[in-house]
């Protein structure tokens, strides 16, 4: 079975590296799928789901990804995300809370570098919700 190396880094340090056979990921242009021998590829994550599928189909990976880059090149899939959570570790009943407490937070800002900061928080919040819920 064909399959091709999927490796996951943040600024920190590697998170994951794993063989796949099928690699689903969300772009700033829209979704993807990689297989293996896929042509030399870069692309600007955005925040969503990835899903990683082991070569023989046993085995299916899902994660949530808050954005960052991805290269492909010679069978080597790597991304450097800027946040990578296991989709089942996604507490919808604390990411509405958090919600909620942002847009109260949000009302009472007036600085634009502030609410920045605070709509992009609120902006992972509601695409983790969407990530686990699809």
């Amino acid at each position: 079975m064909s399959s091709f190396n999927v490796s996951v880094v943040t600024q920190v340090k590697k998170i994951l590296e794993q063989e796949a056979g099928y690699l689903r990921l969300r772009t700033s242009e829209g979704d993807i799928g990689i297989l293996p021998n896929h042509a030399p590829f870069v692309a600007e994550l955005s925040m969503g789901k990835m899903e990683i599928e082991s070569p023989n189909k046993d085995r299916r990976d899902v994660y949530f990804l808050s954005g960052g880059f991805l290269e492909i090149s010679n069978n080597q899939a790597t991304i450097i995300a800027d946040e990578i959570l296991p989709i089942e570790e996604i507490d919808i009943e604390n990411e509405q809370t958090q919600i909620e407490e942002l847009k109260k937070e949000l009302e009472k800002l007036e600085i634009d570098e502030e609410k920045k900061k605070i709509q992009k928080k609120l902006k992972i919040s509601l695409a983790k919700i969407e990530a686990k819920n699809n």
